[in-house]
């Protein structure tokens, strides 16, 4: 056992200009980032998470990695290799349950393979050499604790733990607060039971250079839905772009589709969710419930298998081609697909999630709903009022490009491996 490899570099071929970004900076902010910079040469930092793909940390790794190396810092991110065993992610999905406050039920022998997994990456750890170990999420949690450098040790919680299951956070709590620093992207998602004195917050954001962040226009759009997805050209079209999950309550969006429909028999609905994060088994199972209820539906579309789809490409035209982007999430860490969306200029209906509350100012930007009778409510308004559609997606662009663009992500980064190195 001992003779495998746990965690995968991850490559990037491509190298981006430092100017291509910097633009998107004030004056100011440009000059502070190009400090802190200077702060920061011949500096190493390496970043740990569990999947190069699917979710909002591979996301950002994807984007944060090329922009530090761009700016002269050197940055790797290793993931945990998916041969690692489905039954360990089925272990840390539970983990990532908990730390949410679901009540679920842990054996001392899940225990015990998820610590000495995480022995033996602490093992490959060791042999990299950095300044600053970043470790993302809970899945790699204990392999940061168990390693033996002395490097700055930083704890991402992309998690809201606020209302955890103690059972579990009480096991995980001397490790999280073993840590140099603990980050949170909001201040609402601290646990209590945290040194305050080791915490930080950042807002994530998305890469405006990213493929991704394309904007086409909504005819070819919905051109490419229909070669690519069969969705009619004609409808009104809604779609919730988030991977299958009962947290982003995909069902209570059906819900409110059906009540839509009684207004508008002809708009579809897109559930957008394709299964590549390999730390996620119970998306299967999630999406085979859907699947059930929508059963031979030709009003409701899944996307689900991303076998013979361009992933990245269907979901820009996915959210270039929606009248309305839903996200009905009832807990998100932050929910990048929301502010991906107002950056396309959509008009944005999010759940309570607090990391969707976050970005959605109610009314002036995009609306938040707590209900599948006031989702419906405000999505029957919104296809009523194209004008309406028109004026939140302006002020929802204007809100990413003052707050959830990546150069201020970095900025933030940056200010935190220098205050580890001071």
């Amino acid at each position: 056992m001992s003779s495998r490899t746990f965690l995968k570099k991850v490559i990037f071929q491509e190298q981006i200009n430092p100017a291509d970004f910097l633009k998107f900076l004030s004056s100011r902010k440009k000059k502070e980032l190009l400090n802190q910079t200077s702060h920061l040469q011949g500096k190493r930092v390496v970043h740990i998470n569990a999947t190069t793909a699917g979710g909002g940390v591979a996301e950002i790794l994807k984007s944060l990695i090329p922009y530090l190396r761009a700016l002269g810092i050197e940055s790797d991110w290793y993931a945990i290799d998916p041969k690692v065993g489905a039954n360990f992610f089925v272990i840390t999905n539970k983990i990532h349950d908990a730390l949410q406050g679901a009540p679920v039920e842990i054996t001392d022998r899940e225990w015990i393979e998820y610590e000495e997994t995480n022995k033996l990456i602490a093992v490959e750890l060791d042999k990299i050499d950095c300044d600053i170990l970043a470790i993302n999420d809970p899945q790699p949690l204990l392999a940061g604790c168990y390693s033996r450098c002395s490097k700055h040790k930083i704890y991402f919680s992309h998690i809201d733990t606020s209302a955890v299951f103690k059972p579990v956070w009480e096991k995980l709590l001397p490790s999280i607060i073993s840590y140099h620093r603990i980050v949170f992207s909001n201040i609402n998602f601290v646990n209590g039971s945290l040194p305050r004195y080791k915490i930080k917050i950042f807002t994530p954001a998305i890469d405006p250079l990213a493929p991704k962040q394309k904007i086409v226009s909504k005819k070819k759009a919905r051109q490419y839905l229909k070669n690519h997805g069969g969705i009619p050209l004609g409808a009104s079209l809604i779609a919730q772009i988030s991977r299958f999950d009962v947290w982003k309550n995909p069902l209570g969006v059906i819900q409110a589709f059906r009540m839509v429909q009684k207004s508008y028999p002809k708009a579809r609905l897109a559930l957008v969710g394709f299964n590549e994060a390999k730390d996620n088994p119970s998306a299967v199972v999630v999406y085979k419930d859907i699947a059930a209820r929508v059963g031979k539906s030709r009003e409701i579309f899944l996307f689900f298998d991303p076998k013979n789809k361009n992933i990245s490409e269907f979901t820009t035209m996915a959210q270039n081609g929606a009248d309305i982007i839903v996200n009905n999430s009832v807990k998100e860490g932050f929910g990048l697909v929301v502010a991906e969306a107002m950056w396309k200029q959509k008009p944005v209906i999010g759940g309570p999630a607090s990391g969707i509350r976050k970005q959605i100012c109610d009314g002036k930007n995009g609306f938040i709903v707590k209900s599948a009778e006031e989702l419906a409510q405000r999505i029957i308004f919104l296809l009523k009022n194209p004008k309406k559609r028109n004026e939140l997606g302006k002020a929802a662009r204007k809100t990413v490009f003052k707050n959830f663009l990546f150069p201020r992500l970095v900025s933030d980064h940056l200010k935190l491996y220098r205050s580890c190195l001071k």
